[in-house]
């Protein structure tokens, strides 16, 4: 007898079924201790109660680093080690109050870092929450899906090849159901399932009537009822499932700490001509000292780490309100390079709605007669031929059929799904043909077999390739060749087409295959993807199409979504690959049909060896080793399948190829916007080099490292962050990708960096002539302000936020120079009204320089376009 609600309730809340051994007891009992149905599940009601009483189906994450532990992170680098030394020398020549400024420097780049990156951190586990998935439960005799973390002991789970387990179940029925375990026991083959119960003292990985959490089903389908969620689950006891707490580095982010370990360095070697040029003019040691912390402050990018850390975060958010989940911090760099998108066909370029448009019969005689779907339906069509044909496909599917009332619902294949509405419309009930002729044994396409047979009592049925099916069947030669030619000519339409046949068993012998006719679906392509394609190509990025179709069904759909290029099968990689010219061949393919899952591994494997940084765009259970191979892995919808969206680094919740073009909109304009920081910072700082250290090799000393350090910390920070987070520019997509490989600042970009930096040290240099050190102060930070201003995207309107960061910057500068307090704390001497003319000069010429520019590219694009005919 079923218990009552309550006592259930109190059992799992006390845990009393925690460790109890589900494998090993009788299907009935579980289902009795439970409390649930292993027809009709849990009623919605019951569900509910459950969760609110025991929670989400959630495992406990590891607790994240502490404030002190992420602080001290912040500061484990080479410029930062810099600032400390200049620190210790500020203290050993007793200069406390400079010290603590540069500690204070030190502390609010740390926290500045700290809340970015914590940031980072909630967006992500916030991210992993959203892209989870959801599971398919039968509640009160209902399919529903629900979020994974919804489940509760009792659910009645429907699983199929793909599905991720997101809880332990016992399995209560099973289609040759298995599962790949690895990830629990470390079975590299998967571990058969069945509904009958284990022995009690079977150890994990010889328990066959239950499914486990982390684990995915590899073959078949069936139903298991839930018995542990969350922290009751096997594997939470046996190994972690938190993610890493902090997001991997990428490639971006490891040049970055390059160039800002190079850029210290740099300033340690003029600190070294400085000292030097400090003994020939026989200053004190004292002032030496002093002159080499200044110097090593003004080498210092204080902006950067953060600059970049904020750039990537802030493009993940963009992303995400155009329902692009990045799963990893570094990928949204990555994307902006992309120089290959391969995409599956089936669920991402198309529909994956397959419908049945063609039919073609065959008669005693072998003549082929084409029947159209809507002809079908017709009460002139004797059903003959035609409902053996789709007796066949009804018995040969692998679907599962639910009663939802008076509604079938079949889950499983959409080719299948097609094949068998057509049964139903022709007059034939699939569930009662399936007790008449049950399956005893099903043989299931493999690695090159395309065809699948289902074997009866005394009937067999096949289904599957044309070319493979065809020369298996009694036929004459005209007729085959007949046949062959239907199949090229509906394939060359773009249609998917099977051939059906059966044979009969005589004894314990099978008959010879006979051919029923050709069943031709088409399954169309997704609105947007042509436009995607066509946007691809003028954004430098070449489109590869993968799919399983044969090769008159591929060079269709290619010509149809308008891919140019060579049209291949999955059996000619090897032979392409091997050859000498595989790079050049490579670049020839515009779609590869008949293709495996490992071709498409060695297609991403082959073009990455080429130098292209490859995207990979699925859906399905066979795109999965591809998306985890490829430099960004992309899950196209939120209905993909488990695997693929957990194997993916970004996963798209509208179907829609287009929005893979927003997303590498965004990694370029990440690109960009941080090259033009990073000369914006390089040439300021470089400036201040250039005038400190011929200050010193002309015996003087302009500014203090106090000074140094508030200029800093107003420009590296503030005006970098404006530049990195200026808007995406549609624009970005109208060039190809920087080439893979490139660096961060380029030759053209060096040179303008040193030029730039000369600049700004000789308009400071001249202000020192006429004001002295506070005159040099003040221009030294105005120029950088003004500087800013041409370091943007060119044809880009100001926005509030630079206006804002970028502004608020030269006022807080321009108030340093005119507020004696803050003079003295900042030890530069001079007279303000002097001072603040030459800032307002200095900042004045590169704002100029930048209106003009934009001034004359305007002349320029109003000269281009076409004159309106009077």
């Amino acid at each position: 007898m079923r218990p009552g609600p309550e006592p259930v309730l109190r059992d799992l809340r006390d845990g009393a079924f925690v460790d109890r051994p589900w494998h090993a007891e009788p299907l009935g009992e579980v289902v009795r201790r439970l409390a649930t149905s292993a027809d009709r599940g849990l009623t919605p009601d019951e569900a509910l109660a459950r969760l609110r009483a025991l929670g989400s189906n959630v495992i406990a994450e590891e607790e994240p680093p502490s404030r002190l532990a992420l602080l001290a992170s912040q500061v484990a680098n080479v410029p930062t080690a810099m600032l400390l030394g200049s620190t210790a020398v500020s203290l050993l020549l007793g200069d406390l109050l400079e010290a603590g400024v540069i500690v204070s420097v030190i502390g609010l780049n740390a926290t500045i870092g700290y809340r970015v990156e914590r940031r980072s951190e909630d967006l992500l586990a916030e991210w992993r929450t959203a892209e989870a998935g959801t599971c398919e439960v039968i509640r009160g005799g209902t399919r529903h899906r629900v979020p994974c973390a919804d489940l509760v002991p009792g659910d009645l789970l429907v699983v199929r090849a793909g599905t991720v387990i997101s809880a332990d179940a016992r399995v209560v029925e099973a289609h040759r159901l298995s599962a790949d375990e690895a990830a629990l026991t470390g079975e590299s083959e998967p571990a058969a399932k069945s509904a009958e119960r284990a022995p009690a003292a079977a150890p994990l990985v010889n328990r066959t009537s239950m499914l486990y959490r982390g684990t995915t089903v590899a073959t078949g389908h069936g139903r298991a009822v839930v018995v542990g969620t969350g922290g009751a689950t096997e594997i939470a006891r046996v190994q972690s499932l938190a993610a890493e707490a902090r997001a991997p580095a990428g490639r971006l982010q490891r040049r970055l700490d390059g160039l800002a370990t190079r850029l210290a360095w740099a300033g340690i070697a003029a600190s070294g001509v400085s000292a030097a040029a400090s003994f020939v003019w026989r200053r004190r040691p004292l002032e030496v000292l002093r002159d080499a912390v200044a110097l090593g402050v003004a080498a210092i990018p204080e902006g950067l780490p953060v600059t970049a850390t904020t750039s990537l975060v802030r493009a993940m958010a963009r992303m995400r309100r155009r329902g692009i989940v990045v799963r990893r911090l570094a990928t949204a760099e990555t994307l902006g390079g992309i120089t290959v998108a391969c995409t599956d066909k089936t669920g991402t370029l198309t529909e994956n709605r397959m419908r049945l448009e063609v039919v073609t019969l065959l008669d005693e005689r072998g003549t082929s007669h084409r029947v159209t779907a809507a002809q079908l339906a017709s009460p002139q069509l004797p059903l003959g031929s035609a409902g053996a044909l789709f007796a066949a496909v009804v018995l040969n599917s692998d679907l599962d059929y639910q009663r939802n009332g008076d509604k079938l619902e079949l889950s499983g294949s959409s080719t299948e799904r097609a094949l068998v509405e057509a049964a139903r419309r022709v007059g034939i009930d699939p569930i009662a043909l399936r007790a008449r002729w049950p399956r005893r044994r099903l043989v299931e396409r493999r690695e090159g077999v395309h065809y699948v047979v289902s074997e009866h009592d005394d009937v067999a049925f096949i289904k599957g390739a044309p070319e493979q099916v065809v020369p298996l069947c009694a036929l004459e030669p005209g007729a085959a060749r007949r046949v062959l030619a239907d199949n090229a000519t509906l394939a060359g339409e773009g249609l998917r087409v099977l051939a059906v046949g059966w044979r009969p068993s005589v004894g314990k012998r099978w008959g010879r295959w006979r051919l029923l006719g050709l069943v031709a679906l088409r399954d169309p392509l997704r609105p947007g993807s042509i436009d995607a394609i066509h946007a691809a190509a003028r954004a430098g990025i070449r489109t590869i199409m993968l799919t399983g179709d044969q090769r008159a069904t591929a060079a269709a759909i290619a010509r149809e979504a308008r891919l140019p290029g060579d049209v291949i099968e999955g059996g000619d990689l090897p032979g392409i690959l091997a050859a000498p010219d595989a790079a050049a061949r490579l670049r020839r393919i515009a779609a590869i049909a008949r293709v495996a899952p490992a071709d498409k591994l060695a297609v991403i494997e082959a073009l990455r060896r080429h130098g292209e940084i490859v995207a990979m765009a699925g859906d399905g259970i066979n795109d999965a080793p591809a998306l985890r191979a490829a430099d960004v892995g992309i899950a196209v919808g939120a209905r993909s399948s488990d695997l693929a969206r957990q194997t993916a680094d970004i996963v798209l919740e509208d179907p829609d190829l287009r929005a893979i073009l927003a997303a590498v909109a965004e990694g370029r304009a990440v690109q960009d916007n941080l090259r033009r920081s990073i000369r914006f910072q390089a040439a300021g700082n470089l400036g201040e080099i250039l005038l400190v250290l011929g200050a010193a090799l002309a015996g003087r000393r302009l500014i203090p490292s106090m000074g140094l350090l508030w200029i800093n910390l107003l420009t590296d920070t503030l005006p970098g962050l404006a530049l990195a987070l200026e808007p995406t520019d549609v624009a970005l997509l109208d060039r190809p990708p920087a080439p893979p490989g490139a660096p961060i600042l380029g030759r053209s970009d060096w040179r303008r960096v040193g030029r730039d930096g000369a600049l700004i040290a000789s308009a400071a240099a001249i202000a020192a002539i006429a004001g002295g050190p506070l005159a040099a102060f003040g221009t030294v930070g105005a120029t950088q302000f003004g500087y800013a201003a041409t370091c943007r995207a060119p044809d880009r309107a100001m926005d509030a936020r630079f206006a804002g960061l970028v502004g608020g910057s030269a006022a807080l500068h321009l108030l340093a120079v005119a507020s004696a307090p803050v003079r003295t704390l900042l030890r530069v001497t001079g007279a303000a009204p002097v001072a603040l003319a030459c800032s307002a000069i200095g900042m004045a010429i590169p704002l100029y320089r930048a209106w003009r520019h934009s001034a004359d590219r305007e002349i320029v694009r109003r000269s281009s376009e076409p004159k309106e005919n009077p």
